[in-house]
């Protein structure tokens, strides 16, 4: 079973629009949850008319906390299970097809933390940046001052399943038994690098780095709204990068 968990901050008009989690709602192997940061209306009514678990909370949370939550309502299972757990954020468009030969790649490679090639438009043209290695001091400093980042890892140079550092949040697929072990994300980190502390965890705890399958393609309509500085994502990924950097890039050392 695949459980794909999303997290909806005034994302569902866009939800709607995409088409994308109705569309995987349809396979009887896919569960959706939905987790509504700021209670819209009427999602609740279109989740339900689509079979989609739908979860509302009474405060906003944090991407980590919110993405831990719809974890913990999986049903108990045993430790041979082979469900998966993908964080899928609401502006990524991806199909039945791409996730089902995902997962049957990731189990016969023995690969428990994945991503796949994503893209900025639906014509797959311009890549998002979206796998990376792992940053310093001098990446944050230069992408908070000059907007430049080094740590940026070239797809169109890889050829075949390959090993990065860390991959964006936008799209994580865990085996089940990952994330558990891994106790899913770290929910002090409010907002951004809780994508890149997981990733470190994962190669600390497991020996690997996580995957990324550069044949498999989505498309990201990502908004980058921390790079406006002074704004309050600009201040909870600073917040974030500084935790990082104190905390699990001392872990990588």
């Amino acid at each position: 079973m695949l459980y794909i968990s999303t997290v909806s901050h005034n994302h569902f008009s866009l939800i709607k629009e995409s088409g994308c989690i109705a569309e995987l709602a349809k396979d009887s192997n896919i569960k959706i949850l939905v987790r509504d940061n700021i209670g819209e209306s009427d999602f609740y009514e279109w989740c339900k008319k689509r079979g989609i678990y739908y979860f509302s909370n009474t405060k906003s949370l944090g991407f980590g906390q919110n993405n831990n939550l719809n974890f913990s309502f999986l049903p108990p299972s045993d430790a041979h299970n082979n469900d998966y757990f993908l964080v899928l954020n609401p502006d990524v468009i991806v199909t039945r097809d791409v996730l089902n030969k995902l997962i049957r790649k990731m189990h016969e490679l023995d690969i428990h933390l994945a991503t796949i090639n994503l893209f900025l438009d639906k014509e797959f043209s311009v890549p998002d940046n979206c796998v990376r290695n792992f940053p310093n001091f001098s990446d944050f400093a230069l992408r908070f001052l000059l907007g430049k980042n080094h740590s940026v890892i070239d797809k169109s140079k890889l050829d075949k399943v390959s090993e990065v550092d860390w991959a964006a949040g936008s799209f994580l697929m865990f085996s089940r038994h990952a994330f558990s072990k891994l106790n899913g994300f770290d929910q002090k980190f409010f907002m951004y690098c809780e994508d890149i502390d997981i990733c470190a965890r994962y190669f600390k705890k497991f020996g690997k780095k996580i995957s990324i399958f550069p044949d498999l393609f989505g498309t990201h309509l990502a908004m980058h709204n921390n790079r406006k500085i002074f704004s309050k994502h600009f201040f909870w990924h600073l917040k974030s990068s500084i935790r990082y950097l104190l905390i699990t890039k001392r872990m990588l050392d």
